[in-house]
């Protein structure tokens, strides 16, 4: 009975085996499926290297402050470092949350909003005194249907785009992760966001979904608003890709990305991009398609 019991037993964990190869093998697949039709072309950059003087744990989102002309960079360890743009270290906090995965800033204003992943909402912090000044939920619908899973993956990325002629000055495009591009799944999708920045209530109302576009990527892992060609830049971690597509979901051009483990993208106002890596370090590339 013994005997009979153990082959059992080792059937079972050979079919467990199975089951879960069989599923990174479908994984797989998904990651490497082409991004769309458009060719991938190596990034043409000169490479600065690794401008990170003090190491952070986890970075998770980056952004170029227009005003202050520096770098802020948010990490999965829920700190928030302020650096000039060679690297040298102006400040670093702790903000107490955790889940911080995606920064921008508002030109207008030079509020910084970061993205919090599953609770899927958005916090306004001060530049200067990185306090938490509000918060803004997201509602998840979008016309009847759920776009943002309650306990899926979550939101990644953030960026925030001015328009003049919009109420709150402009809108926030967020990135929600997923790893499949099956019907079934958590879908790959960038959403407009629009959140009530001018209301005085000090529990405003929840931002809402406007608009959305499916990515045939996989793994949004940073977004970033390129002014001087009018698009969004998503970098897709898993895949290194770094996609520019307009804002109705049109993709432009596409570009293999140096480095690994791409958490985040940021341009600044002389063609520089800084890539922050899970790893630590924040690269610093000089784009060659401005000169």
């Amino acid at each position: 009975m013994g005997y009979k019991v153990a082959v059992l037993a080792i059937v079972a964990v050979v079919c467990i085996l199975l089951m879960f190869f069989h599923s990174q093998a479908e994984r797989l697949v998904d990651s490497y499926r082409p991004a769309t039709d458009v060719p991938s072309f190596a990034l043409p950059y000169d490479w600065a290297g690794n401008i990170c003087q003090t190491p952070i744990a986890e970075p998770s989102g980056i952004t170029f402050h227009t005003i202050r002309k520096t770098i802020f960079v948010v990490s999965d360890e829920g700190e928030l470092h302020e650096m000039r743009t060679d690297g040298r270290p102006v400040r670093s906090n702790s903000l107490n949350q955790t889940d911080l995965e995606g920064i921008t800033m508002n030109p207008s204003t030079g509020m910084l909003y970061i993205v919090v992943e599953g609770d899927d909402a958005i916090l306004e912090i001060s530049p200067l005194t990185f306090e938490i000044k509000r918060r803004f939920g997201i509602n998840r619908g979008f016309e009847g249907r759920e776009l943002l899973k309650k306990g899926g993956m979550g939101l990644e990325a953030i960026a925030f785009i001015p328009d003049d002629s919009h109420p709150e000055g402009g809108t926030f495009w967020v990135g929600n992760q997923s790893f499949s591009l099956k019907p079934d799944r958590e879908p790959s999708i960038v959403c407009q966001v629009a959140v009530p920045l001018s209301s005085a209530d000090p529990t405003p109302p929840e931002g809402k979904i406007i608009s959305f576009f499916p990515l045939s990527i996989i793994d949004i892992s940073g977004l970033a608003y390129d002014s001087s060609r009018h698009c969004l830049v998503v970098v897709s971690d898993t895949t290194n890709l770094l996609v520019e597509v307009t804002r109705d979901g049109t993709v432009l051009r596409q570009h293999l990305l140096p480095g690994n483990d791409q958490e985040g993208i940021a341009l600044d106002q002389e063609g520089f991009m800084y890539i922050a890596q899970e790893n630590g370090e924040v690269i610093k590339i000089e784009d060659r398609r401005v000169q």
